[in-house]
């Protein structure tokens, strides 16, 4: 079925009270307000990945006060889910109860990396872009360490969080745009890279990402469903966290606010309840690379393959694999 048709479609919704979640990077802003969405729809057993147990516990200590505190509810945290330490998610992974395997997925860990240029993850002997590294080699490793564990249902429904800027949002984000294979594998390893732009590279980051679930639906397609989903932009984004001070205070609360204003960004709480019905089953199947329509950051949830030929170029996604190949070594 055409992704346009499955979109129309009311999809039926699966049963989170009696299924197990994992959201990975589960203190973010965006995060939090999903958790919350699932808790009020029903779910009763939230695992929540951070980088920190400390971190984790902060912000389940914010939901529960918002939420409540239920007897049913099992909202648990671990830590040790840093995405640019490969060693320390395989370590957390072997943490996790191995009796119940996860039903839902949600790999929401990113980061922005707001610098003046580019920076790093040594790995294997390689120098990875850090917003590639973090936003989706850290979230490939944990879906590899995840699966090898056994901790995937048969039947689970894996959401990578995506971002319009995988396809440019004008004034904003300029369309990832790499002439070749070779062009990309040079921008991941940093061998030859244009000026550093930190929203640029986000948009890189997860257009990477858009290649690996062209990728891996169609491996795990007997499996389970695997989905990039973008609500649209959010305001108050853990993102932003490395800015100094007052240029994050001014994002939060100018910048957002203005953006808010001109019906170009929503709330997170907005965003989180998309992200949930994409969770949930409620929109989305298979493959699919969903976001906000053409030329908007925020909108109608649309199919985004149209929006940017190179989700779909072979050489690309076959680039991309063989680089996560590579790494995994």
């Amino acid at each position: 079925m055409p992704v346009q048709e499955i979109l129309k479609c009311k999809k039926m919704k699966r049963d989170i009270i009696n299924e197990s979640i994992l959201v990975v990077g589960a203190n973010g802003a965006l995060a939090k307000e999903t958790i919350k969405q699932l808790l009020h729809d029903g779910a009763t057993k939230i695992t929540m990945a951070c980088r920190t147990a400390t971190k984790g516990e902060e912000a389940k200590e914010e939901i529960l006060n918002e939420f409540g505190k239920k007897d049913h509810v099992e909202l648990s945290v671990i830590g040790g889910f840093d995405m640019t330490n490969p060693l320390m998610i395989e370590k957390a992974i072997q943490e996790l109860p191995s009796d119940k395997p996860f039903d839902i997925i949600f790999l929401a860990a990113g980061f922005a990396v707001f610098t003046d240029g580019y920076q790093a993850v040594n790995w294997k002997g390689k120098k990875v872009e850090k917003n590639v590294f973090q936003n989706m080699v850290g979230s490939h490793l944990t879906f590899l360490g995840l699966k090898k564990a056994g901790l995937i249902a048969k039947g689970a429904r894996v959401v990578l969080a995506g971002g319009e800027g995988s396809r440019g949002i004008k004034g904003m984000i300029e369309s990832p745009n790499f002439t070749s294979a070779q062009e990309l594998r040079d921008y991941i390893y940093l061998n030859d890279a244009p000026k550093y732009n930190p929203m640029n590279a986000i948009g890189v980051s997860k257009f990477c990402g858009a290649l690996w679930t062209s990728k891996i639906s169609e491996l795990e397609k007997n499996n389970m469903e695997i989905i990039w989903f973008s609500p649209g932009l959010t305001s108050g984004s853990s993102g932003l966290k490395t800015l100094p001070p007052v240029k994050r205070w001014f994002m939060n609360n100018i910048m957002f606010g203005i953006l808010g204003l001109m019906g170009q960004s929503q709330s997170p709480s907005e965003g989180g309840r998309k992200n949930a019905d994409c969770l949930e089953g409620k929109i989305g199947a298979n493959g699919n690379l969903l976001g906000a329509p053409a030329g908007k950051s925020i909108g109608k949830i649309t199919d985004q393959t149209p929006l940017n030929p190179l989700f779909s170029n072979q050489d690309m996604i076959d680039e991309f694999w063989s680089i996560l190949g590579e790494l995994m070594k």
